[in-house]
C-alpha cells in the first residue's frame, strides 16, 4: 500500500498499542523518524518511541500499522513491497 511509503514525518499519531505500557496513549506529531525509532511532538516535549514495540493509528486516515512492519530507514521504506499488509 502506497500509505507505508509515504513520508511519516509531520504526520499525527496516536499509540494504541505498546510493550511498554507508559507509551500507550501518547499523540502527537512526528518530527523525525531512523531506522528504529519515531521522534514524536507531545505536549511540547518530545519522546523517542521504538517502533517495533508500538502499534501506531496515524490520524486522521484512522490507519492502525504494527511498528514491526515499517520498521525500516525511510529511505529503504519507500522502495519495498508490503505484500503482508
Amino acid at each position: 500500500m502506497d500509505f507505508l511509503r509515504d513520508e511519516f514525518i509531520g504526520k499525527k499519531v496516536e499509540i494504541v498499542e505498546s510493550k511498554n505500557k507508559d507509551l500507550v496513549g501518547i499523540k502527537g506529531k512526528i518530527v523525525d523518524e531512523t531506522k528504529n525509532m519515531f521522534e514524536i511532538e507531545s505536549k511540547g516535549k518530545t519522546k523517542k518511541v521504538q517502533k517495533n514495540i508500538c502499534k501506531f493509528k496515524f490520524l486522521p486516515e484512522n490507519i492502525i500499522i504494527d511498528g514491526k512492519i515499517i520498521n525500516y530507514r525511510p529511505e529503504d521504506r519507500i522502495v519495498l513491497k508490503f505484500k503482508d499488509w
